[in-house]
């Protein structure tokens, strides 16, 4: 019965007394507790008593000022609305925490964008009508944009948990193709009875580089003709050099995501130092819990920075030199009914009919970061290699690498959102209030997110005859099951994690939370003789401080450790992948590089003026 009030409070609030506009739990609120001596502990004296009093050295704590729930509810009704002086509360999340999610919003990949009209951009500046239009073309379309950025954004705070498993799979994937490429080359006894020859190679590192272009449902095949133009046999030199250029168009992870997350950390790094400041301070402790709860986008963000294949298709576009295949939204519909699996049919479909544009204006077609690992895994199954037994087995995620890859990926959203809580939970009133439960409920949210994207992923990993040995595991994939956990799990679980996200995100800068139903203590596990803390710089404040400390520092300590990681995996990744390509070309002494003899005039990536000059293939001279 109490879970039930708590939940309809926190999803129905325009329902609610406390959505109305009023004094709230304020100093105008506490005014009046002491002018009614209303107020439980009738020792405080009312004449020397300071509302609102803020953390001094030296200063005594101030009493703890508390009135029944039942009285707050009925002279201080509604919320207090943040004022505009008030930084703590509505600047500190949005500038520190809010601002820095968008420029990581800009690196994580993404299909479809929301962008002006091109007509909007049509007008000349020579006269009245021109100027007016510009002046109209500029208004909209920076609302337009902005729009675009914001839903964006948020739709990666909704359900942060797919793309970091998705991210996950594909990094799997490729250092397993990666690391397997070099000792594949030669035969290693029963479990390997020959190698894989050099096309085969090749095949593997392209997808590696373009595994993230849909290959299924889309206009043109960019595995099957990307294959034609790269032939090792007949051009090995021209194969290493796209290959690399393919690979140079993925920025470093220092650039795209290194520098970013520096700008996160000196957030917490100036919330931290307030709280050592001002110990007790509320609004602090709260704007660092939001802080460290809109981490989980900083770790998509880290995630997607530690992939190879770039999100751009231009380059993979220019090696066939063909042109971009238009495609209308009937051809867009039909298209849509060629994807095996139902729920990659329903989001093709909903893609068709939202009519927007893609975000590359290319031949070939990036797919959303939630399902890269599947298209990877995709491409994979139709390269020669597969086809071998034994690097199949190589290469192939077990059902434990599953189930490992899914809580890896959850801890990365659990461990913020449980310091988050922590610190809402140990922030006075103690206990589980609106705040921590909307973390709570956004958690759980992301746990059926998880759960059906590795299912989803698992399905995708594998063919026809993995499901004939497995009949029983193969009903789950029918539409009827389908259906039953879509209205079950993943519908609640969608408008769950919108409202918490949406509305908790809104209620924190707005100031909806400071009222008396989410400063009571008890009151949503039994009304009868809760109560409501109109005391600010209490004692219990400065002991909670030791505690918001230690989860504002642990964060801090996390983000670095998974910024480290993902800047070395990535730089792993590159540099083992440039030495796969140059054992491809200069692979032994009978192979074509070697019977072709230096590359004259051939400018690789990464390789400097300097060095052609002391290899003197060409001329200092010739290459300016």
């Amino acid at each position: 019965m109490a879970v039930r009030r708590l939940f309809l409070f926190v999803m129905l609030p325009v329902l609610c007394r406390t959505v109305a506009a009023g004094s709230g739990v304020a100093e105008q609120c506490c005014d009046i507790a002491l002018r009614t001596f209303s107020y439980l502990n009738k020792s405080i004296p009312y004449g020397k008593y300071r509302c609102g009093q803020a953390f001094e050295r030296g200063l005594t704590p101030a009493p703890d000022l508390s009135v029944s729930t039942q009285w707050c509810q009925r002279y201080c009704h509604g919320y207090a609305l943040t004022p505009s002086s008030d930084t703590s509360v509505w600047a500190t999340p949005l500038i520190q925490y809010i601002l820095p999610a968008v420029i990581f919003s800009m690196t994580i990949p993404r299909r479809l964008v929301l962008e002006p009209p091109r007509w909007f951009f049509d007008f000349h500046m020579n006269h009245l009508s021109g100027l007016i239009k510009a002046m109209f073309s500029l208004c909209v379309a920076g609302v337009i944009v902005t729009l675009d950025t914001a839903i964006w954004v948020f739709m990666i705070m909704i359900a942060p948990a797919p793309f970091i498993l998705s991210g996950l799979v594909e990094i799997t994937l490729d250092y397993r193709v990666i690391r397997r490429l070099m000792d594949s080359h030669v035969p290693r006894g029963e479990d390997q009875p020959h190698g894989l020859d050099k096309s085969q190679r090749v095949q593997l590192l392209t997808a590696v580089l373009a595994g993230n272009l849909a290959i299924e449902g889309v206009p043109a095949d960019p595995q099957e003709e990307l294959g034609k133009f790269l032939d090792v046999g007949k051009q090995p030199q021209e194969v290493e050099v796209r290959l690399r250029a393919m690979l140079a168009c993925q920025y470093p992870f220092g650039a795209a995501v290194g520098a970013p997350i520096l700008l996160y950390i000196g957030s917490f790094v100036y919330s931290l130092a307030t709280l050592n400041n001002q110990e007790g301070d509320r609004d602090t402790a709260r704007s660092l819990a939001f802080g460290i709860w809109w981490m989980n986008i900083v770790h998509v963000a880290a995630i997607s920075g530690c992939l190879l294949a770039s999100n751009n298709p231009s380059t993979a576009a220019a090696i066939v030199e063909q042109r971009r295949i238009k495609v209308s939204v009937e051809e867009r519909l039909g298209f849509a009914n060629q994807r095996p699996e139902m729920e990659d049919k329903v989001q093709a479909r909903l893609e068709a009919m939202s009519r927007l544009p893609l975000s590359y204006r290319a031949r070939y077609e990036p797919v959303w970061m939630w399902t890269r690992g599947k298209s990877k895994a995709a491409w994979l199954r139709r390269t020669a290699a597969w086809d071998l037994p034994w690097f199949r087995e190589k290469i192939e995620i077990t059902v434990e690498a599953w189930v490992l890859l899914t809580l890896v990926a959850f801890l990365l959203v659990l461990f913020p959102c449980a310091l988050a809580f922590w610190i809402e939970y140990t922030t006075p009133a103690v206990g589980v209030g609106c705040r921590a439960l909307t973390i709570l409920v956004y958690t759980c949210a992301q746990c059926i997110f998880v759960t059906l994207s590795a299912w989803s992923h698992f399905k995708a990993s594998h063919a026809g005859e993995y499901w004939i040995r497995h009949k029983w595991l193969d009903r789950l994939r029918r539409k009827w099951a389908g259906t039953c956990v879509a209205v079950l799990f993943l519908f609640p679980a969608w408008v769950a994690a919108i409202f918490t996200t949406f509305a908790g995100t809104l209620m924190q800068i707005t100031g909806i939370f400071q009222n008396c139903l989410c400063s009571s203590t008890g009151y949503w596990w039994s009304s009868y003789g809760s109560t409501v803390s109109l005391a600010t710089d209490t004692e219990i404040d400065r002991q909670s401080s030791w505690y918001w400390n230690r989860a504002g520092y642990t964060a801090l300590i996390f983000l670095a450790c998974v910024t480290y990681l993902g800047w070395w995996c990535q730089r792993y990744l590159r540099e083992t992948f440039i030495e796969r390509v140059k054992h491809l070309v200069a692979g032994g002494p009978n192979s074509a590089a070697s019977n072709q003899g230096p590359r004259h005039g051939v400018i690789e990536p990464y390789e400097t003026l300097e060095s052609l000059q002391e290899s003197k293939s060409i001329p200092l001279e010739t290459v300016v």
